[in-house]
């Protein structure tokens, strides 16, 4: 890992446990759904957290790109002065410093500039989930080009090990880790070694228009796996991978025009090959992230340990 990157990584840290704690204390307090005209659901902690994130991006590496899942428009629409108010009074307070409405929007708005490395943000991964009290993930990966090179999941309401609400980071060539999300020593993770179809655990999303459930039924039969089935929100589903608590995570294209978004799969993607495992298309190929915000190129995503991928590529192609 060069230097540069590792400073990346700490930065992302930082911002991914400061956002993260701005989440729970938004849903401690109630939290406030803004509707997206069709679109998924957006809450005030969404922006909350992309705030906090490109806020310490903006700051330490302003010239690094960024591909965000939010903007501050929407916000505008959506909320008066109060509650704007309000949400900057709380990222200050995540953050240690100062921060106004009008700081509030433009750290929503930042986009950086051509720097090498591009960061990922999604302020929170699986927003249904957050509203149900389930499992959510703040994400922010590190792409170099067409690859992700690292990645940092901020999970609170997930379990790995003795470790409730986790910080999980790493890539390839680093390793994967897991650490207290409120603070503490990080240990390695490692995929599971499991590679018999009948022991294999499969993770598929909770919202059926990311993944239709009747295919990995279908995939699941087909490959005899028989270590049971389940379905959970957000990157939480890479960082479980990764963490070994399951074998594969499916999450099929069932709709011939989506696209996948960048920052919905980068962190995730990262962590789960600095553990050990693989993640591809349904194709077989690497995810390719250099078009921008989505994965125009590929064809649904597929995250396993690795001894069990050209099993599941093969029942799924």
């Amino acid at each position: 890992m060069t230097t540069d990157l590792i400073a990346a990584v700490d930065t992302a840290k930082r911002a991914v446990r400061a956002a993260s704690r701005l989440c729970m204390q938004v849903a401690d307090r109630g939290t406030a759904r803004l509707e997206k005209g069709g679109r998924e659901p957006v809450t005030l902690a969404d922006y909350g957290s992309q705030a906090v994130i490109l806020g310490l991006i903006s700051a330490e590496f302003p010239g690094h790109a960024v591909l965000a899942e939010e903007g501050a428009a929407h916000l505008l629409d959506h909320s008066d002065g109060g509650i704007r108010s309000d949400l900057a009074a709380l990222v200050a307070t995540v953050t240690g410093g100062a921060c106004t409405i009008d700081d509030l929007l433009a750290r929503i708005d930042h986009a950086g500039g051509e720097g090498l490395l591009v960061w990922a943000v999604d302020p929170i991964d699986g927003t249904k989930g957050f509203l149900r009290g389930d499992q959510f993930a703040v994400a922010v990966g590190l792409l170099e080009g067409a690859r992700p090179v690292a990645g940092v999941l901020g999970c609170p309401r997930l379990s790995i090990g003795e470790t409730s609400g986790v910080l999980v980071w790493g890539g390839p060539g680093v390793g994967a880790f897991v650490e207290p999300i409120a603070g503490g020593d990080a240990r390695s993770i490692r995929v599971s070694e499991v590679a018999d179809p009948a022991g294999v655990r499969v993770l598929g999303s909770v919202e059926t228009s990311h993944g239709d459930p009747a295919i990995i039924e279908r995939a699941v039969a087909a490959a005899g796996l028989g270590g049971g089935w389940m379905r959970i929100d957000s990157q939480a589903k890479y960082a479980a991978v990764a963490a070994g608590l399951a074998e594969t995570y499916i999450r099929p294209r069932n709709r011939k025009d989506w696209r996948e978004r960048a920052w919905d799969h980068a962190a995730g993607a990262a962590i789960v090959a600095g553990a050990g495992g693989r993640v591809t298309d349904l194709d077989g190929r690497d995810l390719d992230f250099s078009a921008g915000a989505t994965l125009e190129n590929n064809r649904g995503v597929l995250a396993t340990n690795g001894l069990v991928h050209d099993l599941m590529l093969e029942v799924l192609g």
